[in-house]
């Protein structure tokens, strides 16, 4: 038995198709789970970007300070015979200090590096600390916070008021330095040593 030929103009029970209210709903989903995967892929870059931040900028505080380390624990060299006879910590505040030693034993303070004489001093308003071997300062560490320097005696005694008198500058073996670091959208890292005088 045959079927009837469906009419010109109508369409027949076996043709698929999608009405208007079926089209705006599948687009609205779509929408919805486009914007749910965009939304995670933003987070997970803003992440990975703040990730990558807080490593470069832990990575180059502890090179700071194991620079700053190495060059204050020599405060004081003196190797010459007979001694040269200088100080060896020549100014030392809260957020600066400068001392000076005869690393090659020639009786003289050199500045050209490695440098004898050299200056370290925390800036506030650029947050910056540089290094100043006798021929210009220049920056060692950025978005530096605060920059703490505490000094001590033979006893484990806090030397004060800073910055110290000469005498005071002469008494100190150790000292404390601490270093807080941080950048945009990052936490803060805050990295801190004592330093002993090698030549007291």
């Amino acid at each position: 038995m045959r079927c009837p030929a469906a009419r010109p103009g109508t369409q027949s029970g076996t043709d698929s198709g999608m009405s208007l209210v079926e089209l705006i709903i599948t687009v609205s989903i779509l929408g919805v789970v486009m914007l749910a995967v965009t939304s995670v892929l933003l987070s997970s870059s803003r992440s990975e970007a703040r990730t990558m931040r807080r490593a470069e900028i832990q990575a180059s505080s502890r090179q700071a300070l194991a620079l700053m380390t190495t060059e204050l624990r020599q405060a004081g060299a003196d190797p010459a015979s007979p001694a040269l006879g200088f100080a060896g910590l020549v100014d030392g505040g809260a957020d600066r200090i400068r001392v000076r030693a005869d690393l090659n034993g020639d009786r003289a303070i050199q500045t050209t590096e490695p440098s004898e004489d050299v200056t370290y001093r925390f800036n506030d308003t650029t947050r910056v600390i540089t290094r100043d071997p006798g021929t210009g300062p220049a920056p060692i560490l950025a978005h530096v916070t605060a920059m703490q320097l505490t000094y001590f005696d033979a006893a484990n005694q806090p030397l004060g008021p800073l910055p110290l008198s000469v005498a005071n500058a002469a008494r100190v073996t150790s000292m404390g330095l601490t270093i807080t670091c941080e950048r945009r959208d990052s936490r803060a890292i805050t990295l801190a040593t004592r330093i002993s005088l090698r030549n007291r």
